[in-house]
C-alpha cells in the first residue's frame, strides 16, 4: 500500500483480535519511529514496548478513554525527559504517528491514548504517574502517549473528514472566507 493510501484509510482501532504480534513486528515499529524527524535532531524519545497482560490491562485504567488497552496484544509507551529537548511533545507525536503508519501498513490496528493533558495538569501527572509506576518509569521522564497495537478485531467504518477546501487557504488567511 503506498503512503498517502495508507493515510487516508488508517483507523483508531479499539476492538483487537487475540492473535499475538511478534517480537520482530513490535521491534520493526519501534525502528519505524527511529527514523522519525526531531528538533534539532535530539532523538530523545525513548520506548517501553509491553505485552504482558496485566500491565496492558493496569495501562487501561489510565483515564476513562483508554479502556480498551485491556484488548490490545501490545502497547508502546512513548516516552521522553522533556530536560532533553524544547519540542518533546512534538517530538513525540511525530514517533506515534510513525508508529502508527507502520502499523498500518502491515495490516495492524493502533489506537492512540493520551496520557499528557495540557489542559490538566493534575491529571496530566495523575495519567503519567500511573504509567510511570506500572513500566518503572523514572519520574524525570514524561510519558505523552501510549499506544494500543494489534490485530482489527474489524475495520471501523471511515469518518467524515472536511472537505480540502474547507480546511485550505492559499498565501494568506483571511477570516471567513469559507462560510
Amino acid at each position: 500500500m503506498d503512503v498517502l493510501e495508507t493515510i487516508r484509510t488508517r483507523r483508531s482501532i479499539k476492538d483487537f483480535a487475540p492473535a499475538p504480534v511478534s517480537k520482530e513486528t513490535l521491534l520493526a515499529l519501534v525502528d519505524a519511529a527511529r527514523y522519525s524527524p526531531s528538533g534539532a535532531n535530539k532523538n530523545s524519545w525513548q520506548f517501553v514496548v509491553v505485552t504482558e497482560r496485566d500491565a496492558l490491562v493496569r495501562l487501561s485504567t489510565a483515564h476513562a478513554h483508554c479502556h480498551w488497552l485491556a484488548s490490545t496484544q501490545a502497547a508502546i509507551a512513548i516516552l521522553i525527559d522533556p530536560a532533553s529537548t524544547r519540542y518533546w511533545l512534538e517530538d513525540c507525536c511525530v514517533a506515534a504517528y510513525s508508529i502508527w503508519l507502520a502499523a498500518a501498513g502491515q495490516a495492524l490496528g493502533v489506537a492512540w491514548a493520551a496520557i499528557y493533558q495540557s489542559d490538566d495538569s493534575g491529571e496530566s501527572e495523575r495519567r503519567q504517574a500511573l504509567v510511570r509506576e506500572t513500566l518503572t518509569i523514572p519520574g524525570k521522564f514524561n510519558v505523552p502517549i501510549v499506544l494500543g497495537v494489534g490485530y482489527p478485531q474489524k475495520q471501523p467504518p471511515a469518518k467524515k473528514m472536511p472537505s480540502i477546501n474547507d480546511i485550505i487557504q492559499w498565501g494568506r488567511y483571511v477570516p471567513d472566507s469559507h462560510k
